[in-house]
């Protein structure tokens, strides 16, 4: 089975986490709010890709801060294919910059905290607030 390593970033502003929705359809989750997640390689620093990732699809800058923890999961990617994710969490700050979706993203939001528990999130992305004790 492939194995695909992803830095996951928690970007905070205030008491708000940023959250993005991709347009309906797109898999391996519909209709759901994501944290941003960069494919990490070998080629590139990890703090790197999650900076540029965000820089591409929100408009904004970052830096991350501190890492708290992985998680894995088995799913079905983009391609159609079954893999495993390894995500690695990461929060980091908010630096400057106006939100501005990029491709293949339907709406960006600072979701306050207290918050999130209304919207409908990935399961992953649950995992990483519950860690945070953003969600019980």
């Amino acid at each position: 089975m492939e194995i695909k390593v992803l830095v996951v970033a928690v970007v905070k502003k205030d008491n708000s986490v940023l959250m993005r929705k991709k347009p309906e359809g797109s898999p391996p989750y519909t209709q759901t709010w994501y944290l941003f997640g960069a494919d990490a390689s070998s080629d590139v620093d990890p703090n790197t890709a999650i900076k540029d990732l965000v820089r591409s699809q929100a408009g904004i800058e970052i830096e991350p801060k501190s890492r708290f923890s992985w998680d894995t999961e088995i799913k079905k990617d983009i391609d159609g294919i079954t893999k495993q994710f390894i995500y690695l969490d990461v929060v980091c700050d908010y630096i400057s910059g106006d939100l501005r979706p990029g491709q293949g993203i339907e709406r960006l939001e600072w979701v306050t905290i207290s918050g999130l528990s209304k919207y409908d999130i990935v399961p992953p992305s649950i995992i990483v607030f519950k860690k945070l004790g953003y969600l019980i």
